[in-house]
């Protein structure tokens, strides 16, 4: 992995005290081959644009803890659309288009699968602006669920393995 790479997770959210992400994120940390950043849980542009720009990365991996998920998500798709705990609902980019497309194809295998449904919730939103940000420079982008019992060390290694 690039000495440039950047790998990003969240805190808590909702019900859930903690987020098995930051403790990836602490892991990726750990190895010196990529920054990790635990970013709150917040609809947050700026918050995504400014760790870019502090980073300089040139390759970002995106990751979120997903209650449901069994295996590691290859989310491929954002969709231009988020919904709050409070259940508003509105568009991420009034102009932009519908879907926006992870860049990285990570391939799918026994420990994970590839979907088009990151939910409408800040994973969701961070991709959108990430891919955004990709499309327009180039930087390799891609984005996983993860379970949230899942164990960290096995994810670290799945990301090395897999860029």
């Amino acid at each position: 992995m690039s000495a440039r790479a950047l790998v990003y997770g969240f805190g808590p959210f909702q019900n859930y005290r903690h987020n098995v992400t930051s403790d990836i994120v602490a892991e990726i940390n750990q190895t010196g081959l990529a920054t990790g950043i635990v970013f709150d849980v917040r609809f947050d542009r700026e918050m995504f644009e400014d760790a870019i720009k502090h980073h300089r990365p040139d390759i970002i991996i995106g990751m979120g803890q997903h209650p449901g998920a069994k295996k590691i998500r290859i989310e491929r798709r954002a969709v231009n659309w988020r919904k709050d705990d409070q259940l508003n609902e509105q568009m991420i980019a009034e102009n932009g288009p519908r879907y926006r497309y992870t860049s990285l194809k990570i391939p799918d295998d026994d420990l994970s699968t590839i979907t088009y449904d990151a939910g409408t919730y800040v994973c969701n939103f961070s991709m959108y602006v990430m891919c955004e940000y990709s499309k327009r420079t180039g930087v390799p982008f891609a984005f996983l669920h993860v379970p949230f019992d899942v164990d960290p060390k096995r994810v670290v290694r799945y990301i090395l393995n897999s860029v």
